[in-house]
């Protein structure tokens, strides 16, 4: 049968229940401002009550309870938002940096503006437009030189962009890996001291939140995959390769590789132990080596391409006419020189155009006197090859018509390099919003399971005292019940 005392006991646990569901919703209270912090809850339940059914003895009128336990505290989080919320993460910072990327870019092209290469172009196109009507005026034909230069400078400043560009994203690239290898070096002890906890039956929630924060840090940078064990450790992969596996963590490395187009060593991303590739596809580095290897690489190339197709065009019309002193092609060279293969980076305009010379009998020839605008020897107030290289705003003409104008022009191929950037840009605008809005529903919704209202705690708070107090009063009832029992039974004939 029960004991005289069991009241006793059964006030005493609701005591203890209630002082820690007080603990615990004051601990919840002191980490309302906690971002890394999961609400807390310690879940209530029945004490085996009593007597206990053994074999050949049930008892017929039922059995009494022996009041309450904490039977676990848990930290109220969803497991599938958090996955959510981390691919989120990871392709948000990939976008995010993309736009970043390309917003440079955009800001380096300038367009349209009167220091970009497109507004420099027409000022080329105007100065050969009054070249062709006053071919024998030295001033104009210096102004032909000045503009081209002007252009030449635009082409190298914008290429020049580009590059740095490139190279800071290449050398930013092994500082992020650092950061992931930090995070996955704390990763590795957070898991070994969850796992000692856990091994003891209760549940380490304070380090929980914080290898949780971990994750959400690490994917922000690098896409991950994670999954939890029996023991509440976690192994975290990236392209299916370890980078975390309970107490280990498994470095990544850097390899440099010789670039000549890029002009730098090029620092891709390996695993330290094996040399082998890492497969980083989003996040913050996977959107580097996007916008390096990818987006910059084109972006150069196009420019580049632009460029030799400008220089061979030009030169090729300019070859065919004669200057002042019915110089031809051979003997004065061409209008623009193309130094290697990186068009934008080494083009620049003739030194003797840009210089002159002294002759033969020591007389000084201008360099702008060299500009072959005639199309008949002898004639130098002829400007049919100034006004043919002028058209070339419209189109080039067609070899077997010349009164033909073939389209598009180069300025309409050097505005589609443009609009192809613009578009790219706005891409990545649009997937960066779309983003981050699916971040912040996401965020909202692990708030709503995971965060702390300060209401919904005070209302906890006065349920929890209550609960003290009327277990109080119970001990009090037990306590006085005892005393009759003790000090004033059994005293009949004294």
């Amino acid at each position: 049968m029960r004991t005289t005392f069991s009241g006793i006991y059964i006030a005493l646990r609701a005591l203890q229940a209630q002082q820690t569901s007080l603990d615990i919703t004051g601990h919840n209270v002191a980490n309302a401002n906690n971002p890394h912090y999961s609400r807390q809850v310690a879940l209530h339940s029945a004490t085996r009550p009593f007597p206990t059914p053994v074999m050949g003895y049930t008892p017929s009128n039922g059995q009494v309870g022996t009041g309450v336990e904490i039977s676990q505290i848990v930290r109220m989080r969803d497991a599938f938002v958090d996955m959510r919320l981390r691919q989120q993460l990871q392709s948000r910072n990939y976008w995010a940096t993309l736009e970043e990327g390309l917003r440079q870019v955009e800001l380096f092209f300038n367009e349209p503006s009167e220091n970009s290469i497109h507004y420099a172009l027409d000022q080329l196109w105007d100065s050969l437009q009054d070249l062709s009507r006053d071919p024998e005026l030295l001033a104009v034909r210096e102004v032909v030189v000045q503009r081209a230069q002007v252009l030449v400078e635009s082409i190298h400043a914008t290429r020049e962009h580009l590059q740095r560009l490139s190279e800071n994203l290449n050398d930013n690239i092994p500082i992020k890996v650092g950061e992931v290898n930090v995070l996955a070096e704390r990763l590795a002890a957070l898991n070994v001291q969850i796992g000692k906890v856990s091994a003891t039956g209760s549940m380490p929630n304070d380090l929980l939140d914080q290898r949780d924060a971990l994750l959400e840090e690490l994917s922000k940078l690098v896409d991950i995959e994670v999954i939890q064990d029996h023991a509440n450790m976690v192994s975290v992969t990236i392209g299916g390769a370890s980078l975390v596996h309970r107490g280990t963590a498994y470095a990544l490395g850097i390899s440099e590789v010789p670039d000549s187009d890029a002009d730098y060593t090029r620092h891709d991303i390996i695993w330290a132990a094996t040399g082998s590739p890492a497969q980083v596809q989003y996040g913050e580095i996977g959107g580097m080596l996007d916008l390096r290897d990818r987006e910059l690489d084109q972006i150069i190339d196009s420019l580049d391409a632009w460029t030799q197709q400008f220089v061979d065009v030009f030169n090729k019309i300019h070859g065919m006419g004669y200057d002042l002193f019915d110089n031809n092609a051979e003997t004065v060279g061409d209008f623009f020189v193309v130094v290697g293969n990186k068009s934008a980076a080494n083009i620049s305009v003739n030194p003797l155009l840009l210089e002159g010379f002294t002759d033969t009998d020591g007389e000084f020839v201008p360099g702008a006197s060299l500009i072959r605008a005639s199309d008949k020897e002898g004639v130098a107030g002829n400007g049919a090859i100034a006004l043919w290289l002028a058209q070339l705003r419209f189109g080039t003409r067609h070899p077997d018509n010349p009164d033909v104008i073939e389209k598009p022009s180069l300025g309409d191929q050097y505005t589609a390099l443009i609009s192809s950037v613009g578009v790219k840009a706005q891409e990545a605008i649009r997937m960066t919003e779309n983003q981050v809005v699916l971040e912040n529903h996401l965020q909202n919704l692990k708030e709503s399971i995971s965060g702390v209202s300060l209401d919904e705690e005070m209302a906890n708070m006065i349920r929890f005292q209550h609960a003290y107090n009327a277990a109080a009063r119970m001990m009090t009832a037990v306590d006085e019940t005892l005393d009759t029992i003790i000090n004033r039974l059994g005293i009949v004939g004294r």
